[in-house]
């Protein structure tokens, strides 16, 4: 085979002049953005690089001087070089493109035409971005939202959940020290006082010392790197809920991702130390539903918590061998506080969760015969090292929450203690075993400090205490929504039986007053001062709350329905769904947890309503089977059925269920139906449903079953 002469007799080793010069600066092309080619460009001086044009002379490439940002810290061994950057959509491959933008174009139909405005996006946020690329390849990630790429450079650039936990290299991935920062103080403002789990000047120092080993070229401390990430994916998802909610979920996850590697670099399993057990609480507090990658999404589960927990021995924090030891060598007093804190909100969740439906449900994991430790001092944070016993419990200070959690969670194990045995064995509890676990209930009540209560005295004593200490304010409405949830949860299996049965009024009375209870302090949390920030909307927790509230009261007007307050009733119930359709608006999480939880009780509705009218209907089948046919019901709010997942699950074209839900005899999608009106039909339908206790019973367990609020 004869070779091709070359043109112009160049020599094998000289390469092909380009035809031009390139015009954009070396940074954008490398990355692929668009130059606006001036000196410095605009997209260099927003990432805060170098910008060169260089000489592009054929076959030379200029080299531009390398600064402080680029050299990388030594780690170890096992950390390879940084890999090359992944730009935020998948590669470029011309067949699969196609038929990837395809899908993308049908997926963003549906969700447009078909599921209306109403229901949460069908396409995830990170496909979301490669489908308005697709729509106009000449607008770059920088141009669509110039202030998340200034942000947050590495993260909008690449991928870090595409690479290695084990190998990625993990300071090319810290955003800028000011941007670090800035999301730490937005966690200790707004996010910190839920669980209390770090002592903010001690994790303000370690940032700093990640970034000072940065500077100089030296090996970075990984736990405290996972503890960054942890907290920066944690006010990331908060944070961008309100400002850009369609990246709130990918950047915190990439987040996550990071303080996973983290941990999988410092040998964290075998391993264990407190900055990596902090980091793997705050994600699994605060970002529980998220999905991640199968490689780190072990580290954040409860029963990990607990292994790691146990592996440093802080179940035994205050055993007389260790005080002794203590004693002997000397110790950090701030440190030991540290350890207590950790260990008490791990048997605090645990405990709290025992009495949620679910897995877990009538059992826990830490037993109180099998530690050691002393409950955590009621004290500031400054104060730890300076303090023997703490302040009284009425002194608010940033540990009174938990204090305050922590008593509610001892009951609520105690009531797992009493009745298990009960459920395990299929056997109804004893009435008069409820009502003396109701006594334990009003007994924490009657213990919660005045600051944290809300009745009018208290609320004009403390107003001016809630102005400048917000957070004040927010804990206090979870501590009255949680223990009202519990109480209304103890009594549930009682509350229809209670409206006719004199024995069991009790339950029926304190269910309703308990369920009216979460809606006033849900009202109060969205109309008096101070606002809260973030919105409780977007806090699942009490949402989930404020539904099972507003269920029970549902509830109560369907089996009451001839009482001569019942239109009273429906309003009240009807007020309680407009709450529920406003954080719909306001909240993606809110949006789907609330739709899904609609499936279950639409769900249940429908079999009821067939049930109850099944003999009634019977004579007639025949003469009105025409009749039925031309109805059409009233379709189904599309919804996913579960929250295991926090995006929607979309709904391909072809499927037949979807098509015959959403689709009416004009072939025309209807909207979906707004809450407001579906909770109205099932008022205005509630004279003609039997229903029978064990059903209802079922209903509100489901309910509980769709995600598992601990606050």
């Amino acid at each position: 085979m004869k070779r091709r002469p070359d043109a112009g007799g160049a020599t094998s080793g000289s390469k092909r002049p380009s035809r031009q010069d390139p015009v954009s600066c070396e940074s954008c092309r490398k990355k692929k953005l668009k130059c606006d080619r001036g000196l410095p460009c605009s997209s260099c001086t927003a990432r805060k690089l170098e910008c060169s044009y260089g000489g592009y002379s054929s076959g030379t490439t200029p080299i531009r001087p390398m600064s402080q940002t680029d050299q990388r810290p030594i780690l170890d061994d096992r950390v390879s070089d940084p890999p090359p950057t992944l730009q935020w959509t998948p590669r470029q491959d011309t067949e699969t493109q196609n038929s990837r933008n395809e899908s993308l174009l049908t997926a963003d139909w549906l969700e447009t035409i078909v599921m209306g405005h109403r229901v949460p996006s069908a396409v995830p946020a990170t496909l979301r971005a490669e489908l308005s690329q697709h729509r106009d390849p000449e607008q770059s990630p920088t141009q669509q939202d110039t202030t998340l790429s200034d942000r947050f450079p590495a993260i909008w650039d690449r991928l870090a959940s595409r690479e290695n936990p084990a190998t990625i290299h993990l300071p090319s991935y810290l955003p800028p020290l000011a941007e670090a920062l800035s999301l730490f103080r937005y966690y200790c403002k707004y996010l910190d006082f839920q669980y209390h789990v770090i002592i903010p000047s001690r994790v303000e120092q370690q940032i700093q010392t990640i970034y000072d080993c940065v500077t100089r070229n030296e090996t970075i401390n990984l736990a405290h790197t996972a503890l960054l990430f942890g907290i920066t994916a944690a006010a990331l998802y908060y944070q961008l809920l309100v400002e850009s909610p369609e990246h709130a979920e990918p950047f915190s996850q990439e987040s996550t991702f990071l303080a996973g590697a983290a941990l999988i670099q410092s040998n964290y399993i075998p391993y264990p130390n407190l900055e990596g057990l902090q980091a793997t609480m705050i994600i699994g507090h605060h970002l529980s539903n998220m999905d991640l990658p199968s490689s780190v999404s072990p580290l954040f589960v409860h029963r990990s918590f607990v292994s790691q927990a146990t592996s440093m021995r802080l179940h035994l924090v205050d055993s007389p061998r260790i005080v002794a030891e203590r004693s002997a060598n000397g110790f950090d007093k701030t440190n030991v506080e540290l350890k207590r804190r950790l260990w008490w909100d791990l048997a605090t969740y645990d405990w709290l969760l025992g009495f949620l439906s679910g897995p877990q449900e009538w059992t826990y994991s830490i037993q109180p015969q099998h530690m050691v430790v002393q409950e955590p001092l009621n004290v500031e944070d400054e104060e730890i090292d300076h303090s023997e016993n703490g302040v009284p419990l009425s002194t608010p200070t940033a540990m009174s929450f938990s204090l305050c959690r922590l008593k509610l969670a001892v009951v609520c194990r105690q009531i797992v203690d009493e009745m298990s045995y009960y459920h395990f064995h299929g056997q109804e509890v004893p009435y008069e075993k409820i009502l003396e676990l109701d006594q334990k209930l009003h007994k924490v009540s009657r213990e919660i400090p005045s600051y944290f209560r809300f009745d009018q005295a208290s609320r004009r004593r403390y107003s001016v205490l809630y102005r400048e200490r917000p957070a004040l304010a927010w804990q206090r409405a979870v501590v009255q929504q949680g223990f009202h949830s519990r109480l209304c949860r103890l009594h549930r299996h009682y509350l229809v039986r209670g409206a006719k049965d004199p024995k069991y009024s009790y339950s029926h009375v304190i269910s309703l007053q308990s369920a009216r209870r979460v809606l006033e302090v849900k009202r109060i949390m969205d109309e008096e001062e101070p606002a809260f920030t973030p919105h409780s909307s977007v806090i699942w927790a009490v949402m989930h709350h404020v539904f099972m509230a507003a269920a029970i009261l549902l509830i109560d007007v369907c089996f009451n329905w001839d009482d001569i307050l019942a239109e009273k009733r429906k309003e009240e119930v009807l007020e309680a769904c407009r709450m529920l359709s406003r954080a719909q608006q306001s909240s993606p999480t809110a949006r789907e947890g609330i739709n899904a939880m609609m499936g279950i009780l639409r769900r249940h509705w429908k079999h009821e309503k067939s049930a109850s009218s099944r003999d009634s209907q019977e004579h007639s089948a025949s003469s009105n089977s025409d009749a039925t046919t031309e109805s059409t019901p009233r379709p189904d709010i599309l919804t996913p059925v579960s929250l295991g997942s926090k995006r929607p699950v979309p709904f391909p074209p072809h499927n037949p269920i979807v098509q015959s839900t959403v689709c009416s005899s004009a072939d025309a999608p209807p909207s979906p139906v707004p809450l407001e009106d579906i909770w109205a039909e099932m008022l205005e339908s509630s004279a003609n449903i039997e229903l029978n206790t064990p059903d209802w019973t079922d209903l509100l367990t489901e309910l509980t079953n769709v995600t598992l609020p601990i606050d």
